[in-house]
């Protein structure tokens, strides 16, 4: 059986209560993460490689924070499973706290947006609540297999008003088309889940990051508003908004595009360092991600 399949049916079991008192879940999920630290070896050692290097490079630190990071995983899926009883349009005010909120007024001029986070906290509740304020929103998420359980994941996000796509053909043709009709667009700018990333450093380190969220900006002149969310307790979120960007135009494509994403870049760097622990990603993320060569001896 496979681990979507596994997912499916432990979904349908747990929905029911999880979805009436998301609460005492919250508490569950964060004994989940501590039995699959405490279990997962390839978790465990995972999570440790992929911290260590916004630890400045001290395993033991890194290791200190893992088992939040898997925690927090764990309350992901509350937060997931509970939102198609959320009372969205009260979620900004009752359990967000806005750093550097003044840069919101980029959603009050008409225009594209493509707002670019990252796997910390929640980033994807923030945003929809975020639209909650009369913008309409879609968004880009990875496919995942069997399609039984990623068109389940779908429905679960799309409860809250947004419009999600897979991450494919269809998807960023159908992302595009929102964003010339000025729509809002989210999108992760920390994972290359589809394969086809640009190539930055990012902590000393020669990565891939995707390239679909400055492409799609670049191409329908829409701003870029980094955003990047960290988990207070439970269902409280901190987001932090950073200075609104375009991507510059030129001869060269690739080069704009570039710069864009290391602009995107340096903002990252800065709030994985500020709490390593928020960076839920559990895949070995160099590994996976590495492009090129560094001082790292990867290639």
């Amino acid at each position: 059986m496979s681990l979507g399949v596994t997912r499916l049916r432990l979904m349908r079991v747990t929905r029911p209560f999880i979805e009436r008192m998301p609460g005492p879940f919250y508490r569950v999920a964060l004994l989940a993460g501590w039995v699959a630290w405490t279990f997962r070896e390839d978790i465990r050692e995972n999570v440790i490689r992929n911290l260590t290097p916004l630890c400045d490079g001290d395993r033991e630190r890194a290791r200190r924070f893992g088992l939040r990071a898997c925690q927090n995983v764990g309350q992901y899926w509350v937060d997931l499973i509970s939102l198609p009883r959320r009372n969205m349009a009260a979620f900004e005010a009752e359990h967000l706290e806005l750093v550097n909120g003044h840069h919101l007024e980029a959603m009050e001029t008409p225009g594209p947006i493509v707002a670019v986070t990252a796997h910390t906290g929640n980033a994807e509740l923030a945003v929809q609540a975020l639209t909650f304020r009369g913008r309409a929103f879609v968004a880009l998420v990875e496919p995942q297999e069997p399609p039984e359980w990623s068109q389940c994941l779908i429905d679960l996000r799309r409860s809250a008003g947004g419009r999600f796509y897979p991450a494919d053909f269809s998807g960023v043709r159908a992302s595009l088309e929102a964003l010339r009709e000025g729509h809002i667009l989210g999108t992760m700018g920390d994972r290359d889940i589809q394969g086809s990333g640009i190539c930055i450093e990012l902590f000393g380190r020669k990565t891939k990051v995707p390239r679909g969220p400055w492409e799609m900006a670049r191409r329908t002149n829409a701003l870029v508003m980094p955003i990047f969310c960290t988990r207070k307790r439970n269902d409280d979120f901190r987001v932090k908004f950073e200075e609104p960007y375009r991507v510059h135009v030129s001869d060269d494509a690739e080069c704009d595009v570039r710069r864009a994403a290391e602009r995107y870049g340096r903002l990252l760097e800065a709030h994985l360092r500020s709490d390593p622990a928020q960076w839920a990603v559990l895949e070995d993320f160099w590994r996976v991600h590495a492009c090129g060569t560094d001082g790292h001896g990867q290639s």
